[in-house]
C-alpha cells in the first residue's frame, strides 16, 4: 500500500526538470569553448615542433648520408609534391662551372667513379637531375608553405634550388624560408654542412658564400 509520504518520495526521484538539463548544457558548452581551442592550439604547436625538427634532422641526415655512403646527396624543394626531397646525384654526374667548363666522373680501376676536376664541385650548378634517385622525403605540416630560397648568398627559386652535402662532411651554403600564414622560420646550412632553424626571414649569409667554380679546398 502507497502512503502519500512514500508517494511524494517517487515524486521527488522521478529525474532532472528541464531548466537542470539546460543549465547541464549550457555549463558543457562553456566548457567545451574554454577546452577545446586551447586543445586544438597545443596539439598544432607540437605537430609545427614536430616538422620543425624533422626539418633540421632532414638536412643533418643528407649531410651523415653523404659521408657514410662516400657520396653526394642533396636536399630540394618539391613544390608540387609539397615535400622535402633528399636525393642522391648519380656517379657520373657532369658539373658547370661558373665559366661555362664542365667535368665528368670517370671509373676508376677500383670500380669507383672519381671527378676528373673535382675543384668545379663546389658552389656550381649541375644539370638535369630528375632522375636521380630519392632517398628520403619529409612531407610539408597542413597549412605550411614554402617561402624564398638562397643559394650562396644570391636569390633562388624552388624549380633550381638545391643544397649538395659532399662526402667529406662539407656542403654547398644556401637557405629557405617556411612560411605558415605569416609565420616564418628559415633553415640556414652553411659550408661545413651544418643547419640551423631561425626565427624570420633568411638572415645574411654572405660570410658562408663563395663564387660558382671557383676553387675551395676539400679533405679528402
Amino acid at each position: 500500500m502507497i502512503t502519500q509520504t512514500s508517494w511524494m518520495a517517487l515524486t521527488r526521484r522521478r529525474g532532472y526538470t528541464l531548466i537542470e538539463m539546460m543549465v547541464v548544457t549550457v555549463l558543457l558548452v562553456l566548457f567545451s569553448s574554454l577546452i577545446v581551442p586551447n586543445y586544438l592550439n597545443m596539439r598544432d604547436s607540437q605537430r609545427r615542433r614536430a616538422f620543425y625538427t624533422g626539418v633540421v634532422d632532414l638536412a643533418g641526415n643528407a649531410r651523415e648520408m653523404a659521408i657514410s655512403h662516400n657520396a653526394t646527396m642533396y636536399l630540394q624543394a618539391d613544390s608540387s609534391g609539397n615535400r622535402l626531397v633528399i636525393k642522391q646525384e648519380a656517379n657520373d654526374s657532369t658539373y658547370v662551372a661558373a665559366d661555362g667548363t664542365s667535368s665528368a666522373t670517370t671509373s676508376t680501376s677500383s670500380n669507383q667513379n672519381q671527378d676528373t676536376n673535382p675543384q668545379t664541385n663546389i658552389g656550381t650548378t649541375p644539370n638535369d637531375r630528375s632522375s636521380d634517385p630519392i632517398v628520403t622525403t619529409l612531407p610539408m605540416s597542413p597549412g605550411m608553405q614554402f617561402g624564398n630560397f638562397q643559394l650562396a648568398g644570391t636569390a633562388s627559386d624552388a624549380s633550381s634550388w638545391k643544397i649538395r652535402f659532399f662526402s667529406d662532411g662539407t656542403s654547398d651554403s644556401g637557405a629557405f624560408e617556411l612560411d605558415e600564414k605569416g609565420y616564418v622560420k628559415s633553415l640556414v646550412v652553411n659550408t661545413r654542412g651544418g643547419a640551423v632553424l631561425t626565427d624570420g626571414t633568411i638572415p645574411d649569409t654572405s660570410q658562408e658564400s663563395w663564387i660558382a667554380g671557383t676553387y675551395v679546398q676539400r679533405q679528402q
